[in-house]
């Protein structure tokens, strides 16, 4: 949840969105939170209607999400009563056998292949891997964020599941100003958002854009939770020109980022529907993306292409670069397709349609189901 003083990426801002409209469509949702996460006085109660229960999160980097949602497994099944349980993330597939073993009603949303993800080592890929295994066995219901993922586990797995993407909200630029504290002015600059992972392509992105000579800084917005020789690469790649800026934590600076930026470098290459991608193109950023068949999916014809080519990058930087025309009839092009098809209104309906169709074919323990208790684990 973003809770006041607290930011979030990914699905748990994506979920900051969808929570409060599914409490205001009726349903009473509660949400496991990393205690760690939060300094003790922003652990509120509640926030927008969610209840927000706060479990230990020991173990670093690599077992605090296994340990703490285990924690909230056990929580839930010990001192709540939910008509259904919904966890995040493919790794959660062992957690949704224990809630089975309970006579839970569990949802997964599978949210892409965690065991392809570079970041991880051979064992971690195997977790990953047997989890996604475990979770198509034993949950009701499978959530995926793209057309592309859902055939992937129906050809992989065996397993069909329902597509819920991610959302977005369609805004232009308000406070061009806010850009220069970062340094550039507006349009005057590329800009990433992204993690500094492998599967981010960001050594292809940089390496490219040194070599298209373009005078235009290159922002990369973004941190990592752990160190790695990727890390070095990155700089050892970067000229003067490219700014490593961390992660921007006040969320209407990275609006205007967005928005005012003369493009926007999207090389996410494992998983579904992208948050930060669907951010670029709602705030009417020029998108330049990664040929993969997600970012296709989301993107459509409102986009730029390009293979994952350092020489191929370059071209595409060098023409651009040259084309401020060009450049500014994209940014005409993603708002739309947001409107059309990534709002939030739009996705909190159909997991609120989701949850009661869950919830509606068991023996709910509650009356009416409408008003059913959603345990959204970390």
């Amino acid at each position: 949840m973003n809770v006041p003083g607290r930011r979030f990426a990914g699905f748990e801002a994506a979920f900051s969105e969808v929570a409060p409209r599914l409490v205001r469509a009726g349903h009473d949702v509660v949400i496991y939170c990393r205690r760690q996460e939060y300094r003790p006085e922003l652990r509120t109660p509640a926030h927008d209607g969610v209840r927000l229960v706060y479990v230990p999160s020991y173990g670093g980097k690599n077992f605090s999400a296994i340990i703490s949602t285990l924690l909230a497994v056990l929580h839930a099944v010990i001192f709540e009563r939910f008509d259904a349980f919904f966890f995040v993330n493919v790794g959660m597939g062992h957690h949704c056998a224990l809630a089975k073993l309970f006579g839970k009603r569990v949802v997964l949303n599978v949210d892409g292949l965690d065991w392809k993800r570079d970041k991880w080592s051979g064992i971690g890929k195997a977790y990953f891997y047997s989890a996604a295994r475990m979770a198509v066995r034993v949950c009701d219901r499978l959530v995926t964020d793209a057309d592309a993922m859902r055939r992937y586990y129906l050809e992989h797995f065996g397993r069909d599941s329902t597509m819920i993407a991610y959302g977005s909200h369609v805004a232009d630029a308000q406070e061009p100003r806010r850009v220069r504290a970062f340094g550039v002015e507006p349009r005057e600059y590329y800009l990433v958002v992204s993690r500094l992972i492998p599967e981010n392509t960001l050594d292809v992105i940089v390496d490219a854009y040194v070599r298209s000579g373009s005078e235009r800084p290159l922002l990369v917005v973004g941190s990592a939770t752990y160190h790695s020789p990727f890390h070095q690469r990155l700089r050892t790649l970067a000229n003067p020109r490219v700014r490593f800026v961390g992660h921007v934590h006040d969320q209407d600076d990275l609006r205007e980022l967005w928005c005012n930026c003369y493009a926007y470098l999207h090389g996410h290459s494992v998983g579904g529907t992208n948050p930060a991608l669907l951010n670029a193109m709602g705030f009417g950023s020029c998108v330049l993306a990664l040929d993969t068949v997600f970012n296709r999916e989301v993107l459509a014809d409102t986009g730029l292409f390009w293979p994952r080519d350092v020489e191929a990058l370059t071209a595409a930087l060098r023409a651009l670069d040259a084309d401020p025309a060009r450049a500014a009839e994209v940014r005409r092009l993603p708002q739309a397709r947001i409107a059309q098809h990534y709002t939030w209104e739009q996705i909190t309906e159909q997991y609120d349609a989701l949850f009661r169709d869950v919830c509606e074919r068991g023996v709910s323990r509650r009356a009416p189901v409408a008003t059913g208790e959603h345990a959204l684990v970390p």
